[in-house]
């Protein structure tokens, strides 16, 4: 009696054991990815004034994005998905780009909600290249900026952008990223403070040109560069007539869009070596005095930082002004 009973009690058993090892095969795996609906909330970053006087461009000519592309990093920094999103602003216009979108958009959820990297690129629409594999990979990769050879723009006026989040990635989270510019703006205020009815009738410009311009951009803001440097001049064509100062004229402004332009040296109070600051050559006519050239050392500090101490270097997602006296 006690042989059969404990062969009922072992039969229960394995049952049991049985029925417990099915439920595990039939459950969910806490450790699959899964799908979940994020809120990405995307702002146009404010034009940062902090190291030069300035007054601010409308935004409406760096910030605008046109299109966007998401690239997922998993928490062991691997590429786990891209999305593209193309909108043209209110009514599919491509004259009203946007300064700000929410982008409710699907991504892969990790279970356990381990950080994880999320980044965002504007504005590069056919012109992506092949996205690394290894976030490491992209924090090293740069692109080429294509400029309008005419006007020394950005091409299409389409500033590149980047921004990133890094932290857990949760279903319905709301998550805020801000988009930087991958270049700097310069803006070029001339006068001539000679220029008067006795002494000097006018000055015209007759050309302007952009020495040791950077032609690339990293995608994450790097601590260093060591990027190529072009030039770039400004077609004489396109000065006109009132590209002219006069005692009726106080001063000309000239608009551009340069690449990064700092230290390969890791540390943030070094400047670019002599030979490869940005700089500016301008070439006016005085009346019927003749030409005369110009060029001047662009850098983030004021000329009142004493020379020795000056740093030359120009960052990206800033707006620079450079007054500008010809005499």
């Amino acid at each position: 009696m006690k042989i059969d009973t404990y062969i009922l009690l072992l039969l229960s058993s394995l049952l049991l054991a049985a029925c417990t090892q099915d439920n595990d095969w039939t459950g969910e795996n806490p450790e699959t990815p899964r799908k979940g609906t994020v809120r990405l909330n995307l702002q146009s970053a404010s034009i940062s004034v902090d190291t030069r006087s300035t007054t601010p461009q409308d935004p409406q000519t760096d910030n605008p994005m046109y299109d966007l592309c998401l690239l997922h990093y998993n928490f062991e920094g691997q590429l786990v998905e891209v999305q593209t999103e193309n909108f043209r602003g209110q009514g599919g216009n491509p004259d009203q780009p946007e300064l700000s979108y929410t982008w409710d958009i699907p991504l892969t959820i990790d279970p356990q909600g381990r950080a994880e990297t999320i980044c965002l690129i504007a504005n590069m629409e056919g012109r992506y290249p092949t996205w690394p594999v290894r976030l490491a990979e992209l924090k090293e990769k740069y692109v080429d900026l294509d400029y309008n050879a005419a006007n020394g723009m950005i091409a299409d006026r389409r500033m590149y952008m980047f921004g990133y989040y890094e932290g857990p990635v949760t279903d319905e989270a709301d998550i805020h990223i801000l988009m930087g510019r991958m270049a700097a703006a310069v803006k070029f205020v001339i006068t001539a403070p000679d220029v008067a009815p006795v002494t000097l009738p006018s000055l015209k410009v007759i050309g302007i040109e952009i020495l040791n311009r950077p032609s690339q951009s990293y995608f994450y803001p790097n601590p260093s560069a060591n990027l190529s440097f072009e030039d770039f001049s400004e077609p004489s064509f396109t000065f006109a007539a009132n590209n002219v100062i006069t005692n009726n004229t106080e001063e000309l402004i000239y608009y551009y869009q340069i690449g990064e332009n700092i230290s390969p040296v890791v540390d943030l109070s070094a400047s670019p070596a002599v030979d490869n600051r940005t700089k500016v050559r301008i070439k006016a006519e005085y009346g019927n005095l003749g030409e005369k050239t110009y060029i001047v050392d662009l850098g983030c500090d004021p000329p009142t930082v004493p020379e020795a101490d000056r740093n030359y270097s120009l960052y990206r997602n800033n707006n620079y002004t450079f007054h500008i006296a010809l005499k």
